[in-house]
């Protein structure tokens, strides 16, 4: 492998490819697990929502590696579904990909602003709960991250499958390889999933270090108070622009 190949499209050229040759190379799953991580580093794919989350939610390093796997299932299952409708229901008949993605991004950015919503419902409950009973203890602990949200943004960050997790579904398939070619798509997300939890462990080290740089500031203690707010402001802001854009987007289709 070239450092050509690392470009995200070569990549995807390799993986398709793979997907038609005999035999089992071994550096198919390689590809696969680089093509994964280079198509998550590009922008978008939820990086920044999900470490705005977990610093918002004071999540843990067991959280990120939930996220990820979270968003390695849902691409993988998203892809599947997709390349079997596609091809044994013949839904390029009545939908164009473009539209059926489009639509897709649509649902993500939704399902973005519904976990905004959630986190914001969840602070409010918190306060409430620590007005009324937490002036005596001297301590608080604030929401954690939970499944449901985890869940949620996993979701939204693997619901749009890859176009090169798709054409290698359809291409594995049609040649009679379609195993081979499900585990280089399993394969695919692992790396997606690797680069969100190395995301998520960033901003989580980021957070103790600024908690342990500056616990004597005062204004630290009131920080770390409104900060999940802030962030589940921002959270359900940057779903309803997603929303907006992918509405856009498919209004061009």
């Amino acid at each position: 492998m070239t450092w050509s190949d690392l470009d995200p499209g070569a990549l995807a050229d390799r993986m398709i490819g793979f997907a038609e040759s005999p035999g089992f190379p071994p550096t198919a799953l390689l590809v696969a697990f680089v093509a994964g991580v280079a198509h998550a580093v590009q922008p978008g794919h939820g990086k920044t929502l999900a470490a705005a989350y977990l610093v918002g939610s004071r999540g843990r390093a067991r959280d990120a590696a939930y996220l990820g796997g979270s968003v390695a299932v849902m691409h993988t299952v998203s892809s599947l579904a997709i390349a079997l409708a596609w091809t044994f229901l013949s839904l390029a008949d009545w939908m164009p990909l473009d539209a059926l993605t489009g639509g897709l991004g649509v649902v993500a950015g939704l399902v973005v602003v519904v976990l905004g919503v959630w986190m914001l419902w969840r602070w409010r409950r918190a306060a409430n709960h620590g007005h009324g009973h937490g002036h005596g203890h001297g301590h608080g602990h604030g929401p954690e991250a939970d499944r449901p949200g985890l869940w949620l943004l996993g979701i939204s960050g693997g619901l749009v499958p890859s176009p090169a997790a798709f054409l290698l579904l359809v291409t594995g398939i049609f040649s009679g390889r379609s195993g081979f070619a499900l585990l280089m798509v399993v394969t695919f997300g692992i790396g997606m999933a690797v680069v969100l939890f190395t995301v998520g462990l960033v901003a989580l080290w980021g957070r103790t270090f600024v908690l342990r740089g500056f616990a004597s500031r005062g204004w630290l203690h009131h920080a770390t108070r409104v900060g999940p707010l802030v962030v589940a402001g921002a959270v359900t802001v940057a779903g309803c622009a997603i929303t907006a854009n992918a509405v856009v987007n498919l209004a061009g289709t």
